[in-house]
């Protein structure tokens, strides 16, 4: 067997356009740079096929997943549940003490706290 078949931990963010939402993504992002695994973008409500055949192929290789949703809306695992999927490791950024707003301003220090949470789950 290749390297190319190898399990892996597929990464799933919240879809939204919130602070929160884009800490999510942006701890994704950071954890695939850094090898944790493979970071899946999620489109949102406007594009449900397209986003249940994204986790559907990334389900071919995933041994395990992990969703960082913004909010308690759970956009996010809206998707992995109409897609047929569960969350092994489910993070929500409004739980570490940060604000869900309508702007595009977050501190790297708010997505540390994020990327610490989501390096503790998945080792």
């Amino acid at each position: 067997m290749s390297d190319s078949c190898e399990k892996k931990v597929i990464i799933v963010s919240c879809p939204g356009g919130s602070n929160v939402s884009l800490i999510s993504y942006q701890a994704a992002s950071i954890l695939q740079k850094e090898g944790y695994g493979k970071f899946v973008r999620l489109a949102g409500d406007k594009f449900k096929e397209k986003d249940k055949q994204r986790l559907a192929e990334a389900a071919q290789d995933a041994d395990q997943w992990l969703l960082i949703d913004g909010c308690s809306k759970g956009c996010g695992k809206t998707a992995l549940e109409d897609a047929g999927l569960k969350a092994d490791h489910y993070l929500v950024v409004t739980n570490y003490g940060i604000e869900r707003e309508m702007k595009i301003d977050f501190s790297d220090e708010e997505v540390n706290k994020v990327l610490n949470e989501a390096k503790k789950v998945i080792g």
